[in-house]
C-alpha cells in the first residue's frame, strides 16, 4: 500500500461537503473526488461550494466517469457520507471506485454502517469510524463549520495484519495533511458513545424544535434528551459494550460546548422535510432493547413523534 494520494467522497451534505472542504485545503483539486449521480454532479459543477468562506478544491466527478479513472488510478479511500438511506444505493453505484488497496471509511451515524460496507468490501479494507465534536452546516452551496471535530478511527480485527495496515495508511495521510483524529483503545466503546450522543442531541432538537441551546438549558427538553442517553447505555451494555453514566457525562460536556446557534443534523431534515436518520437512532435502540427486555420509553416517545412529523409531510 503506497500513500494517499487520490479520495474519492460519496455524499455531498453538510459532512461530506466538510470533509471535501478540508481534504481539498491540503490536496487541492487534483486529489480530492466528490461522486455523484448526473443530476447532482451538474449541480455542483454549475455552482460552487464555499466553505467557511472559501470555494471547495474539488473534481466533481459522475459514477461512470470516477469508474472509468478508477480503471487506471484506483482510488486510495472512498468516504462515505450519504444518509443511511441511501447508502445500499450509493454502495452499489460506486463499489467500482473500490480496489484491492482502498481504504473504506464511513462518516454515517450510527453503529451499523461500517457493518454494511464490510459486507460488501469486506473488514480488510472497511475502518470502524466515528465522526465527532463537528457543528458543520450546508444551505445550498454555503456550508460552515465552527469546528471540524475530531475522527475516531480503529480496526474490527485489531489481530488482523491487513487491517492494522490499512489503518496505518489511512492515520498518516491524516497526519500529512493535519486533518484531527484518535485511535482509542475501543473503537467500539467510541461508536456506541457517539451513539449515546446522536440519540439525544438529534432527536430531543427535532421533537421540541430547537437549536443546541435548547438543550443547554434545563428544563423538559434537556431531561428527555438525558433519559434517550441514558437507555442507549443500558443497551449498549446488554450488547457487550461497557458503557456507563460516565460515558452520558463525557458527551453531555461536549453537547454543552457545540455553538448554542447550532444545530443537529436530523432537525436540519425535519426543518427541510427531508426523511430523517430515525431508524438509526431510537429505531436502533427500540429494537435492540426490545430484544434484551430493557424499557426505552424516551426513546419510543422520541421515535412515535418524529415519525408523525415525517408524516404530516
Amino acid at each position: 500500500m503506497g500513500t494517499v494520494k487520490r479520495v474519492a467522497i460519496v455524499g455531498f451534505g453538510s459532512l461530506g461537503a466538510m470533509y471535501a472542504g478540508c481534504f481539498g485545503q491540503a490536496m487541492g483539486a487534483e486529489g480530492v473526488f466528490v461522486v455523484a449521480d448526473e443530476a447532482r454532479t451538474a449541480t455542483y459543477r454549475a455552482e460552487p461550494t464555499i466553505f467557511n468562506g472559501e470555494p471547495v478544491a474539488a473534481t466533481y466527478l459522475t459514477y461512470g466517469e470516477a469508474a472509468a479513472r478508477a480503471v487506471d488510478e484506483p482510488f486510495d479511500v472512498v468516504l462515505y457520507a450519504v444518509k443511511f438511506g441511501a447508502l445500499a444505493e450509493a454502495i452499489d453505484q460506486s463499489a467500482p471506485l473500490v480496489g484491492p488497496s482502498t481504504a473504506v471509511i464511513s462518516v454515517l451515524n450510527g453503529v451499523t454502517s461500517e457493518e454494511v460496507l464490510a459486507e460488501r468490501f469486506g473488514w480488510d479494507r472497511v475502518l470502524l469510524c466515528v465522526a465527532q465534536q463537528m457543528d458543520s452546516r450546508k444551505v445550498g452551496p454555503q456550508v460552515t463549520a465552527g469546528s471540524v471535530g475530531v475522527v475516531a478511527l480503529g480496526v474490527h480485527d485489531v489481530d488482523s495484519t491487513a487491517q492494522q495496515a490499512n489503518l496505518a495508511r489511512v492515520t498518516a495521510w491524516l497526519s500529512a495533511i493535519d486533518q484531527p483524529f484518535i485511535c482509542p483503545e475501543d473503537i467500539r466503546h467510541q461508536l456506541w458513545g457517539k451513539l449515546i450522543c446522536n440519540v439525544g442531541v438529534n432527536q430531543a432538537c427535532a421533537v421540541y424544535d430547537c437549536c443546541f441551546s435548547g438543550i443547554h438549558a434545563p428544563g423538559e427538553a434537556r431531561e428527555a434528551m438525558i433519559g434517550a442517553m441514558r437507555e442507549v447505555a443500558a443497551v449498549g451494555r446488554a450488547e457487550g459494550v461497557a458503557l456507563t453514566d460516565e460515558d452520558v457525562t463525557y458527551w453531555l460536556d461536549i453537547i454543552d460546548h457545540l455553538n448554542p446557534a447550532g444545530m443537529p443534523s436530523l432537525r436540519q431534515d425535519v426543518l427541510a422535510r427531508r426523511p430523517t436518520e430515525v431508524e438509526l437512532f431510537s429505531g436502533t435502540i427500540n429494537r435492540l432493547g426490545a430484544a434484551h427486555g430493557i424499557p426505552t420509553p424516551v426513546n419510543e416517545r422520541f421515535y412515535a413523534a418524529i415519525k408523525a412529523i415525517e408524516a404530516a409531510w
